[in-house]
């Protein structure tokens, strides 16, 4: 099997477990084991079957108002949760990406990629590689990730400036409709 080295964002538990953040999201991801990809349409995202990788640990679309994306943060599971980043090893033996260049949306929308990756950039979000087999290495450190940033020459401050002015027009917005309910409601 040829591999490649990417990232991905998972939840982990207070016990340590990993979770993918939306897509199969109840489903413990072991680490040091080969994961093959399952297609599970999610009302709500687009249907884009495989694992989704990074080709950095940052993902500035995927972050709080804060602009952390690390830490305990709001859940569904409860606050005993926090989101971690990993490095991983994925399947890149037979690659996609020709195929896919011909399909009208860029991507496999009702499979798996089979034994193999393509790479998909999203509206101003990156790239991905989106494969049909990972492999969990290892959870990094703060310190790790913000060294490999670092060596990457990636300011994620920067990166996140669009999405930051994103978060407080709706924060304004809402706001305003707020103040414009009471009003009525008064």
């Amino acid at each position: 099997m040829k591999t490649a080295i990417g990232y991905k964002l998972f939840e982990e538990d207070k016990n340590g477990n990993l979770f993918p953040l939306f897509i199969g999201k109840n489903e413990i991801v072991e680490m040091n084991k080969w994961l093959k990809a399952e297609y599970i349409p999610t009302k709500g995202f687009a249907k884009r079957g495989g694992w989704h990788i990074g080709e950095m640990p940052d993902a500035p679309w995927l972050k709080g108002y804060d602009g952390s994306d690390t830490g305990v943060y709001k859940s569904q599971r409860g606050k005993s949760f926090k989101r971690v980043w990993c490095v991983v090893e994925y399947n890149a033996t037979n690659d996609y990406n020709e195929e896919v260049s011909k399909l009208s949306k860029k991507c496999f929308e009702d499979k798996c990629p089979e034994n193999g990756f393509y790479f998909f950039a999203e509206c101003g979000k990156g790239v991905w590689s989106i494969t049909s087999d990972i492999k969990v290495i290892k959870k990094l450190t703060e310190e790790e990730r913000q060294q490999i940033l670092k060596d990457m020459n990636h300011d994620e401050v920067e990166a996140y400036k669009p999405y930051k002015k994103a978060f407080e027009k709706r924060q304004h917005n809402k706001m305003v409709n707020d103040i414009r309910y009471m009003k009525r409601s008064a």
